[in-house]
């Protein structure tokens, strides 16, 4: 997996660029109120597009992610003074080591990040860290591909994305005999030349999974949207978007 990202690096940014309707969302979720500074958590920041959008906004950021070379790009973005946020290696299994207990005003987990882990048991296990982390009342917002609607209707690929540079491919492969997906990715130059392929696996968890490990971790509210417009999720669209919120008493 950490040769995938590292081969998607240079591309990265023109195949998913940064889209006003995320921060837009995020900031209707985590609004800045008179005197405070929120602090977020970005699991799975990647090369920090929406962490750094969110800092020049003024929040507090954190962003943390697995691959080396991605929190490089990161921190090469990260504007001057960097009093606002920062960029650490961090696996997502281990937040609850490095932050203390309700001590953020939101955690996001973005662009798929979440079913890179190996099953529902380790999805459970993350869902309870980012719990003991969060203030009473504080959002965890996080994006998934609607595996409702791929593994419902056998669909083996996602539409290509074309940019100027170069052209992404992705292809779902089910494994035998595992609850998983082998997804195949290839990227081809603006001459169509393939520039490389990579296989990463992942765990495509259900709606009423994720709604089910997250009450069974202490979410009491989580609701659902179609993407960062804030459309309703009716299970027809490619994205699933959740915001789970844990009410504890004060």
């Amino acid at each position: 997996m950490q040769q995938f990202y590292e081969d998607l690096l240079e591309y990265y940014d023109d195949i998913f660029p940064l889209e006003q309707d995320r921060i837009d969302f995020i900031q209707t979720q985590v609004p800045m109120l008179s005197g405070t500074v929120p602090k977020i958590l970005d699991i799975g920041c990647a090369t920090g597009t929406t962490a750094v959008a969110l800092i020049k906004k003024g929040y507090y950021v954190t962003g943390i992610d697995l691959n080396a070379a991605m929190i490089q790009s990161a921190n090469r973005r990260n504007p001057e003074p960097k009093t606002n946020g920062r960029f650490l290696q961090m696996n997502m299994l281990e937040v609850a080591h490095y932050f203390p207990p309700s001590s953020l005003d939101a955690v996001l987990c973005l662009g798929n990040t979440l079913v890179h882990l190996k099953n529902a048991e380790e999805i459970g296990d993350f869902f309870r860290d980012v719990q003991k982390l969060l203030k009473p009342g504080a959002p965890f917002i996080f994006q998934v591909i609607n595996y409702d609607r791929i593994l419902d209707n056998k669909i083996s690929g996602l539409p290509a994305i074309s940019t100027n540079r170069c052209r992404f491919v992705r292809r779902y492969e089910p494994l035998q005999g595992e609850a998983a997906l082998n997804f195949i990715a290839s990227l081809y130059s603006s001459t169509d030349q393939l520039v490389f392929q990579d296989v990463c696996q992942l765990y495509p968890a259900r709606q009423a999974e994720l709604t089910e490990q997250l009450h069974r971790t202490g979410f009491k509210s989580v609701d659902y949207y179609a993407d960062f417009t804030g459309q309703p999720f009716d299970g027809t669209s490619l994205a699933l978007v959740g915001v789970a919120r844990l009410f504890k008493d004060q």
